[in-house]
């Protein structure tokens, strides 16, 4: 596509490359503010990740990382604070999931900011979760 101010498009004629992408994630995630934090052990054994910003299929590799992390170390229960979640599509749901059935007692800890709780109630991904209105509730579940 041309432009009449000499401006190129990058899509044009250009294959994408994994590692170009693996850094666009990155970016976009730094950019965005979207992160996940663990927090540390209280030693009841919960492995407590934190969510904040927002998550879609291109934000969602330190949550992907997290989780392999937890499931490697073998969390005897693992909770996942989504009440900073400022938009979710199918990756973060994705990675729920996943979640739900790879490490034991796996819960979704609120309060559920309000276009997260419909994006699972539509997906009926709901139905499936684990969820608690908060991390305390999911801490003695």
């Amino acid at each position: 596509m041309r432009f009449p101010f000499g401006f190129r498009s990058s899509r044009v004629g250009r294959a994408r490359r994994g590692r170009r992408l693996t850094y666009g994630s990155w970016l976009a995630g730094t950019l965005s503010g979207t992160g996940v934090t663990t927090l540390p052990d209280t030693g009841d054994g919960a492995l407590v990740l934190v969510l904040a910003g927002e998550f879609d299929n291109g934000t969602v590799a330190p949550l992907r990382r997290a989780l392999a992390e937890a499931q490697a170390a073998r969390a005897v229960r693992t909770i996942v604070d989504v009440s900073g979640v400022a938009y979710a599509d199918s990756g973060l749901l994705r990675l729920l999931v996943q979640g739900h059935y790879r490490l034991p007692q796996f819960t979704v800890a609120g309060p559920l900011p309000p276009q997260f709780r419909r994006l699972l109630e539509l997906s009926g991904v709901a139905a499936t979760l684990r969820i608690t209105p908060d991390v305390d509730a999911a801490r003695r579940a």
